[in-house]
């Protein structure tokens, strides 16, 4: 060989070392990438000029191999979490109360009687009209509060038995993939009948296999599979012998380069990250459904309080009515403001029933919702619940987010998990170069089975390499997983900006619904003034009009809905930061709300834990 290469002139020696270096470059990544890039670029170049007419720039960018890190194959990545633990509900008086969510109205004084007059057939329907307000619950009813709402949700609620699926087959993977690693016994039998045909006589024989082994997946690559074998031979006639052989044997193949290390691995873990992020966004799930019930049990309960403030306002403007109708008695105002004052009831009776559709139609929303059936009588109870304010001077609530949002992690890992991607797929372009062997011992011709002989056995060791001669699927595979992991940077800086504009907008929902809720109060109190002030100057007859009286009236019909409303939008924002900033607990160790969701009966769940998680 020697002698050969020094017959080769020096110039075709430099051309010959040249090509090679060109082929070995070829043959890189690198090499790979840029042939991908100019036969695919070109390849869409020629469709735009058919398609479109034109040829505008393609660029994917010019990607290079990034460099892998240990976190990258770590099975189980780290996850920050807030340990504070805080209570964000907690129970201010176990008491229930009956009256609205708006400030406390002042005691109604009894509705005055009137005699004979020409409108007594008009009060009289009007007066019977009074059977409305909030809806009679008839027969056996279910009372659930906030708690016991959320706590009949995790238990009922079918969106959340889905969710819960959708975890345990990320972990039913794991398993698969864990098995697949470990050593994994086979059992088989074979039963045969064979016959020949020779001349005039029939040859046939009843065969039987049976083999039983293990086969252990190496965890840097390769496999090794032990196993017996043992076959009996019946003959059938004459021209077959009886016979009986056995075989123990043992053979493995290990790769050396392509498919060699961790990227053997990458099946295991991957399943087991998959884990981690199935995990973190059922966590994620947990709290959004919490916060998503809660909000819904306030809309309806703030519903429950339009309600109960429209059937005031009836009876307001009812007494408005008989007030009017006497001073038109006395001949201090005209009919025509005993008709205002009707039309104003009729109005506020249809106000009236339309707030009595408005919350049935959301009690049953709620009741899809957290998996009851809409055909059981329901009676959400308010309970005096204080959600745990904020003080968003002493904290930096993007930083919070940023360190503690289980999404982000979920981005940021992903990232890692493209770049361990294009390490595999590099590793693919190369030669397969693998070392295989085995051995195996048996028993003589013409002995009993079990008569296994060491001077039968034979072994076997080999190289098998398959040179990168076409490696185009692989080629291809190794550009996509280039661009899977710029999309894969992409999205997590996409991520982290909706973080943190989440948390920006739930500050400032939380600053408008307390300076609302202010606002609100000032209202009430304003409203009220008005109101009692148009009453006396109609009793005083100051004004001959209820027009004062029926404005005033419905501007605090107004003010109560809107109070009743923002009190609600404070504590949803608020249970909305908390998610959103990542430091809503939803653990049993973080207060009530953690307890409720364990799935369990509200009657499990002991009162010390409760009082004191």
């Amino acid at each position: 060989m020697w002698n050969t290469l020094n017959r080769i002139h020096p110039v075709h020696y430099r051309v010959l070392v040249t090509l090679l270096g060109f082929w070995i470059t070829g043959c890189s990544a690198d090499g790979y990438r840029d042939q991908t890039d100019r036969q695919v670029q070109a390849l869409i170049r020629e469709r735009q000029k058919i398609v479109t007419g034109y040829t505008p720039e393609i660029d994917v960018g010019s990607t290079t191999q990034p460099v892998i890190n240990r976190k990258s194959y770590d099975p189980v990545p780290l996850t920050r979490y807030s340990t504070d633990r805080p209570a964000p509900i907690q129970v201010v008086t176990p008491s229930l109360r009956v009256e609205p969510l708006g400030p406390p109205v002042p005691d109604e004084s009894p509705l005055p009687t009137i005699g004979e007059n020409v409108f007594e057939d008009a009060y009289r329907l009007q007066r019977n009209r009074l059977t409305y307000g909030p809806p009679a619950i008839t027969g056996d009813s279910v009372k659930l509060d906030l708690f016991a709402a959320i706590n009949y949700a995790v238990r009922n609620s079918r969106s959340y038995r889905d969710r819960m699926e959708q975890l345990y087959l990320s972990a039913l993977n794991v398993t698969l993939q864990r098995h697949l690693f470990s050593p994994r016994p086979f059992v088989t039998t074979d039963l045969r009948y064979t016959g020949s045909q020779a001349a005039s006589d029939y040859a046939s024989a009843f065969t039987v296999t049976q083999t039983a082994g293990i086969r252990q997946q190496l965890p840097y690559g390769g496999e090794i599979v032990a196993q017996g074998l043992v076959s009996f031979i019946n003959a059938l006639n004459e021209n077959v012998t009886d016979g009986e052989t056995a075989e123990l044997a043992i053979r493995g193949s290990i790769p050396l380069w392509r498919n060699a290390g961790m990227i053997n691995l990458e099946s295991l873990i991957s399943s087991e990250r998959e884990l981690v992020y199935a995990t973190r966004d059922f966590e994620s799930y947990r709290r959004s459904f919490a916060v998503e019930v809660a909000s819904r049990y306030f809309r309806v309960l703030t519903r429950y309080s339009s309600l109960r403030n429209r059937f005031t306002n009836y009876r307001n403007l009812l007494a408005l009515v008989e007030r009017t109708e006497a001073l038109f008695m006395a001949g201090r105002v005209t009919a025509l403001e005993v008709q205002r004052a009707q039309q104003s009831l009729l109005s506020a009776e249809d106000a009236l029933n339309d707030a009595q559709v408005a919350l049935q139609s959301d009690l049953d929303t709620f009741k899809v919702f957290i998996g009851m059936p809409v055909q059981t009588m329901l009676e959400l109870t308010p309970i005096d619940v204080e959600v745990r304010s904020v003080d968003l001077n002493s904290v930096d609530p993007e930083e919070l987010a940023l360190k503690y949002r289980l999404e982000l992690q979920t981005a940021r890992d992903r990232v890692d998990d493209a770049q361990r991607g294009v390490h595999n797929a590099a590793n693919q372009l190369g030669p397969s170069v693998d070392l295989t062997g085995g051995a195996s011992i048996s028993n003589p011709s013409g002995d009993p089975a079990r008569k296994i002989d060491s001077r039968t056995l034979e072994y076997d060791v080999g190289l098998r390499v398959d040179l990168p001669v076409d490696r185009l699927p692989e080629r291809n595979a190794y550009r996509q997983a280039l661009i899977a992991l710029e999309r894969a940077k992409r999205l997590a800086v996409e991520v982290q900006e909706s973080v943190l504009s989440e948390v920006r907008a739930a500050q400032r929902e939380i600053r408008s619904a307390e300076y609302s809720l202010q606002i609100q109060q000032a209202g009430i109190d304003l409203a009220r003034q008005r109101l009692d002030f148009a009453n006396e100057s109609l009793l005083l007859g100051r004004v001959t009009n209820s027009r004062e009286v029926v404005e005033a009236q419905s501007s605090l019909l107004n003010a109560q809905d809107r109070y009743d409303q923002a009190k609600a939008d404070l504590q949803i924002q608020l249970l909305r930061y908390l998610r959103d900033t990542g430091t809503l607990r939803v653990d049993p160790q973080a207060g009530i709300l953690g307890l409720v969701m364990l799935r369990k009966p509200l009657d499990r769940v002991s009162v010390e834990d409760t009082e004191n998680p």
